[in-house]
């Protein structure tokens, strides 16, 4: 027969040592399950799927055509930079720069001003590779040349957000630094 003696002091660590154990097996143990991690904020606006640049006949203006830029504002906001020219003889023109407010893929944006007697309403029907811009009946003073309007069908030619976009000037204004409210302010 073997005879073991123990010091009181070896005890204590295997006691110690056996009331830590699960807890450090858990840790390893793969059937334990990990603490969840906490969820990370989302960084992509929902507007976003929105974004690029739209265009209709001639963008190089030698002929009728349109740009639009969309950028994305918020969850629920764009903003819409639009150019448009009908072409010879006269090559109208039109642009603006507007907010407008997105639901379940549709747009809208408007342009009101006792001043200068307009009253425009635009609705903007987003499809993965088009817009289609029509104005809303009764609401067809938007400022633009001589027989100019802005409904078309764009089709998508860029997905990439816009940085800028250029008015007839050729001045880039930032999506970022200017918004609708300061351009049109500053455009008066």
């Amino acid at each position: 027969m073997i005879r073991l003696s123990l010091h009181p002091a070896w005890l204590l660590l295997a006691t110690l040592g056996a009331c830590t154990a699960p807890a450090d097996q858990a840790a390893k143990n793969p059937a334990t399950p990990p603490a969840a991690a906490p969820a990370s904020p989302r960084t992509t606006l929902l507007t976003a799927s929105y974004a690029g640049e739209y265009n209709w006949g001639d963008p190089k203006r030698k002929e009728a055509g349109g740009t639009l830029y969309v950028y994305p504002e918020s969850d629920s906001t764009v903003l819409v930079a639009l150019d448009v020219c009908y072409g010879p003889p006269a090559f109208h023109l039109g642009n603006l720069y507007r907010r407008a407010v997105v639901r379940r893929g549709v747009g809208r944006c408007a342009i009101r001003s006792e001043e200068d007697m307009l009253d425009c309403q635009l609705r903007l029907a987003f499809s993965p590779q088009a817009v289609v811009i029509e104005t809303e009946p009764g609401h067809g003073e938007c400022g633009f040349g001589q027989g100019v309007s802005a409904d078309e069908t764009y089709r998508r030619t860029s997905a990439a957000v816009p940085a800028y976009f250029t008015d007839a000037t050729v001045d880039k204004t930032f999506f970022k630094k200017t918004s609708p409210e300061k351009y049109n302010a500053e455009s008066q």
